[in-house]
């Protein structure tokens, strides 16, 4: 979890504190950061919150920092998540094919 780390240097934090503020051991933090361990969800969730940043960030999947807004989630249908979780899955050249063939289909 380097964007972990990465995070946590901006914001001046040292693992004790971070820690701390989370109830754990500055060795948790440690094995997060260097990728020996990961948080459970509900852990995952806490970071998340205290950073202010998505889950896919901390997991070092994606470098947006900030969560979806859940009252857009709220507003697409099945379909439109059905499409968003493809489309998370492809790999970049396709997502650049998937986007031109629905810009395709928009004209």
């Amino acid at each position: 979890m380097k964007n972990l780390f990465k995070i946590r240097m901006e914001k001046k934090m040292s693992q004790v504190n971070l820690s701390t503020k989370l109830g754990v051991s500055q060795e948790t933090i440690s094995a997060y950061e260097s990728g020996r361990s990961y948080p459970s969800v509900e852990m995952l969730l806490k970071l998340c919150n205290t950073f202010n940043v998505s889950s896919d960030f901390l997991l070092d999947k994606t470098d947006v920092r900030m969560p979806v807004n859940k009252l857009i989630i709220e507003n697409l249908n099945n379909n439109e998540l059905e499409i968003l979780s493809i489309y998370r899955e492809l790999t970049v050249s396709k997502k650049e094919r998937a986007l031109g063939i629905l810009i395709g289909l928009k004209d």
